[in-house]
């Protein structure tokens, strides 16, 4: 036969405040994370090196999903020509939003706010 205990008992056995252990949990979890932000394994205080190949691609996306917007937008709207405004407008977002959510991720890490890292981005191999 199974014993049923009640959450309230359970803690006043053992003694534990579940309120003061979850305090605890996010202290460490905050002094752990303020550690491991700015750390590398290559030492403390050691800046990433900027990732230019993935800056210039950001870029470049981001410029050509703004580009081909207004023009699938133009040719579907001002010309009124379905066939030679829907493949701009189709592949403006998969050029865009890439482009636009890596630079985000670029400024921010160069701006060195936390939790914004280089090593976030996709890479080539060298």
């Amino acid at each position: 036969m199974r014993k049923r205990m009640s959450r309230n008992t359970d803690a006043e056995e053992t003694g534990i405040n579940l309120l003061d252990a979850t305090r605890d949990s996010v202290d460490d979890y905050d002094r752990l994370s303020t550690h491991t932000d700015d750390e590398k394994s290559e030492g403390v205080g050691e800046r990433e090196p900027f990732p230019y190949k993935e800056a210039f691609l950001a870029v470049v996306l981001t410029i050509g999903g703004l580009v081909f917007l207004p023009i699938g937008l133009y040719e579907l709207l001002g010309r009124g020509d379905v066939r030679r405004g829907t493949p701009f407008l189709c592949i403006s977002p998969f050029i865009l939003l890439p482009g636009a959510y890596h630079l985000h991720i670029l400024i921010r890490a160069y701006l060195g706010h936390r939790g914004y890292h280089y090593y976030q981005l996709v890479r080539r191999p060298h």
